[in-house]
């Protein structure tokens, strides 16, 4: 097998770590929360858009504009492994329930 399909392989195989996470803004009392089935991207993808100083996020675009993200923070909230047995999908209604509890527990208000 070569170099190229090895780490094809690795990066099908490697654990997910999913959660649910909060993009808040650190001088209004804004924050949208979400979910990603991988962490780490969602990590990855608020971090290039804040170096980018280019908004992603609908929800937050007016805000972002006026501080080009800098203003910005990226919480991971709780985080969720994929279990051995579960299926993708499995997991993402997993990470969609868990997204629901840290709602209700922010009382609606962590959602803008």
């Amino acid at each position: 097998m070569d170099n190229k399909k090895k780490l094809k392989n690795e990066f099908k195989e490697r654990m997910l770590i999913g959660g649910v996470y909060a993009i808040a803004n650190s001088r209004k009392d804004k924050r949208i929360l979400g979910h990603a089935v991988d962490l780490r991207a969602a990590q990855n993808r608020f971090d290039f858009s804040v170096a980018i100083g280019s908004c992603v996020f609908p929800e937050l675009e007016t805000d972002w504009k006026e501080s080009g993200g800098r203003d910005f923070v990226f919480e991971v909230l709780e985080e969720l492994e994929i279990k051995p047995d579960q299926s993708r999908e499995e997991f993402k209604d997993d990470l969609i329930t868990l997204e629901e509890l840290w709602l209700e527990k922010l009382g609606r208000a962590g959602s803008d």
